[in-house]
Parts: structure tokens; C-alpha cells; sequence
């Protein structure tokens, strides 16, 4: 037993039953109340009726009632006026604590209820509800994902105020640094942000007419060039990067932390980096025009870019490769919309105060395709084939954020399975 299933337990399975107090009074849940994350008791704003009358508050949950002088709570003047102390097992009869009536759960919890849980929580199958996941409605599925779906975009959302935060609310600054990250992806997100906020933007847009001194202000700045002679291209990038360095005073990061390894070529962060100049070369008033779009295929255009031709046959500054042009394709493209555009679209409508704002920018995932990954791939062996752009990020959120810490008490498909068991 854990206090996560007394959690469950209360909120979900007692309202309107009747119960008793370890002293025999007749307690009727009509409110469970609302889970408290932060310090103090578990539960607040809970309604309970204790013989004849209705008191509303506070209460704590426990495992014993010895953890109540565990913890100290008797002690503690935020325990002091509880309405209720609920525990699953009284290992001291007679000394409970007198502020508030104790509950023994264990009487009213079905056993079936725990052994489904544990078998969730011992599971070896890809997500813990593997072997019952085509049991649940469809409709409990859909709803699950839509919450998914919201809660991921807030952390996006998140993302994107806190790098408002760092550039004093600046929009141009912050999604400069927001697509930076997105060309980073997921393995050099920090790195390429950590260039982003050592090359000031003003100093690329004034070199923005030349693609070769915006790739050598970034290669520069980035610590991916330097005085060791490599090839032609190399030298003349660093020996521009100086010259400008020394004219505008940058100053570079001691170390970026850009990673190659178990990496496809196409991906390497000299490749990106090759392309994102060519996306600061070619764009003027990007972060309007995106922000005024609702077209995918408008915004797939606007984002698409090539690096210079140098990058044609190498991966890598001094190492030579068969020819091909290294333009964004479709699927990387699409990332950007989907980490970078979409979700800075939300921030701005709010800031707005335009309330529709946030649902419109959504509802660009509907017409963007699903993402490959192993984990949409997992989700389609199960029997759930994304459709969408929407679909694949909310089955990304489910399996990152629920099902690998086995959330499933958190969980609508969780809590499905749990009520068939009853």
C-alpha cells in the first residue's frame, strides 16, 4: 500500500458512501476537496459530514496513524484544525490524535482496486496498462489525449516565458532564442541557446544582407572555428569572425556543449547551424509574418532555408562527404512549427488578451502530420495510429510524463481500467 492509491482512493471511491470514525461516528464524504501539492495538509477545501453536521476544511492522509507523530503534526499549528485524519490501518488504537476524527480506510478499500495497481506499477510491458489498453472507450482515450496535449503545450508555453524573462520581455529577442532551440532539437537544444544569448540579434540583423558574415558571426561565436588551419572556407570564416568580433566586442561562451555523437549526418549541429544563418540571411520580419499565419504550407515555405554551398560536400568544417545539398526537410520543418512557432503563437495571443488566440494556434497541429519516432511507433503497435501532429505530441506527453513514471492513479486510461475492476 502507498499513500498514491489513498489518494485515489479518496478522491474517486468514497463521495456519498457512509462510514465511520474509529470512535463509531457516522462520516459522509460529500467534497473530497483538492489535492495539495505543497507543503501542508493533503487535501484542502474537502466537505465532510461527521454525525449530524457539515464541517468544511482541511485533512491529511496517512498510511499509520503513527505517522501522524512521525511527522510531527501534532506539533505543527497548520495540522491544528484538520476536519479529518484519514488513514488506512490504526497501529495505535486509542492514542489518535484528539484535534480531529481519525478514518480507517482499509474496511472500505477494495483489494481488487490494489492488485490491479500493483500489477500496473510491477509491469515490464512498454507502458504499465499494455496488456488492458484496447479495454478503454475511445472516448476516455480522446479526452486523456486532450489533456495531454494541454499540459504539454503549457510546459512549451513555460519554455517560451521563461526565455521572455531572461530577454525583459523582448518578442524578437526571445524567438530568436526560441528557434535557435528548435534547431537545436531535443540533443543541442542548450547548446544552440547558449549561442543564441552570446550573439546579440541587433549584430546579426545588421549583417543580415550577407550570408557569409551572419555563418561566420555564428560559427564564430559558437567555438566551432578557430585559428587552426582547416580548409579554405574554414580560414575565411574565422578571419571574418575576427574581424567583426574585435569590431562589435563579442564575447563568446568559454564552452558550448555540442554533441555529434549517435548523431545522422544530416542532423550535426554544424549542419543545422549552416542552415539556421541561411534562415537569418533570408528572413525579414520572420517573427511576424508567422505569427500572422494560420497556413501550415505558408509557414513550411517562409522556414524553409539551404546552407551555403560549402556544406554541400561536408558535414563537417575539413572533412569531405558525397554531394547533397542540406536543405530543411518537411519533417524537420514541421518540428519548428511544432516546438517553436506554434506554441510562441499561443504566448502572443494571450499577452493579446486575444482568448481565441491560443485554440487557433492549436489547431495547426490538426493539419501538420504525425511525428515517426519510436514512441508514436510503440502507440501504433498497441492499436493507436496518430492521424496527426496533435495525436503524436499528445502520445508523446502520455508515455514521457505518465506512463514511464507509471502515473497511471493520474490518468484517465488508469483510472478506467481501475473502475472496470469494481
Amino acid at each position: 500500500m502507498n499513500e498514491q492509491f489513498l489518494y485515489y482512493i479518496w478522491q474517486y471511491h468514497l463521495q456519498g458512501r457512509t462510514l465511520a470514525s474509529v470512535t463509531g461516528e457516522e462520516i459522509v464524504i460529500i467534497k473530497p476537496g483538492y489535492r495539495n501539492n505543497d507543503a501542508g495538509p493533503d487535501y484542502t477545501e474537502a466537505l465532510v459530514k461527521v454525525g449530524t453536521e457539515v464541517w468544511a476544511g482541511n485533512l491529511e492522509i496517512h498510511l499509520k496513524t503513527s505517522d501522524w507523530y512521525k511527522h510531527h503534526h501534532e506539533s505543527d499549528k497548520q495540522y491544528s484544525s484538520l476536519i479529518l485524519h484519514v488513514v488506512y490501518e490504526n497501529d495505535l488504537p486509542g492514542r489518535e490524535p484528539t484535534s480531529c476524527p481519525t478514518l480507517v480506510l482499509k474496511p472500505y478499500v477494495d483489494t481488487r482496486l490494489w492488485q490491479v495497481y500493483q500489477g500496473f506499477l510491477l509491469s515490464q510491458d512498454w507502458i504499465p496498462c499494455a496488456r488492458g489498453f484496447n479495454k478503454v472507450f475511445p472516448v476516455v482515450v480522446h479526452s486523456m489525449l486532450e489533456r495531454a496535449m494541454i499540459e504539454r503545450m503549457e510546459r512549451k508555453v513555460g519554455e517560451i516565458q521563461r526565455l521572455l524573462n531572461i530577454t525583459r520581455n523582448n518578442l524578437h529577442e526571445c524567438f530568436y532564442i526560441a528557434m535557435a532551440r528548435a534547431f537545436g532539437q531535443k540533443t543541442n537544444a542548450q547548446a544552440f541557446e547558449i549561442l543564441a544569448r552570446t550573439t546579440p540579434l541587433n549584430i546579426l540583423a545588421r549583417y543580415s544582407h550577407s550570408f557569409f558574415q551572419v555563418e561566420a558571426l555564428l560559427f564564430g561565436q559558437s567555438g566551432l572555428i578557430s585559428e587552426k588551419h582547416v580548409d579554405e572556407y574554414h580560414d575565411r570564416l574565422y578571419a571574418e569572425y575576427k574581424f567583426l568580433k574585435e569590431k562589435h566586442h563579442l564575447v563568446a561562451a568559454l564552452h558550448i556543449p555540442w554533441k555529434f555523437m549517435r548523431m545522422h549526418p544530416q542532423g550535426f549541429p554544424t549542419v543545422r547551424l549552416a542552415q539556421f544563418a541561411a534562415l537569418i540571411h533570408q528572413s525579414s520580419g520572420l517573427l511576424q509574418k508567422l505569427l500572422n499565419s494560420r497556413d501550415v504550407q505558408e509557414m513550411q515555405k517562409m522556414l524553409s532555408c539551404q546552407a551555403s554551398e560549402y556544406w554541400n560536400t561536408h558535414y563537417r568544417f575539413g572533412e569531405t562527404s558525397a554531394p547533397r545539398t542540406k536543405s530543411t526537410g518537411n519533417d524537420f520543418i514541421n518540428n519548428i512549427i511544432i516546438n517553436a512557432v506554434i506554441p510562441f503563437q499561443w504566448i502572443d495571443a494571450r499577452m493579446r488578451g486575444d482568448e481565441s488566440g491560443p485554440e487557433q494556434a492549436l489547431r495547426l497541429l490538426y493539419e501538420l502530420p504525425p511525428e515517426n519516432n519510436s514512441i508514436v511507433r510503440g502507440w501504433a503497435k498497441l492499436g493507436y495510429n496518430a492521424r496527426d501532429a496533435f495525436a503524436s505530441q499528445s502520445l508523446l506527453e502520455l508515455k514521457n510524463r505518465y506512463c514511464t513514471f507509471r502515473r497511471c492513479l493520474d490518468c484517465k486510461i488508469g483510472h478506467s481500467l481501475l473502475k472496470m475492476q469494481v
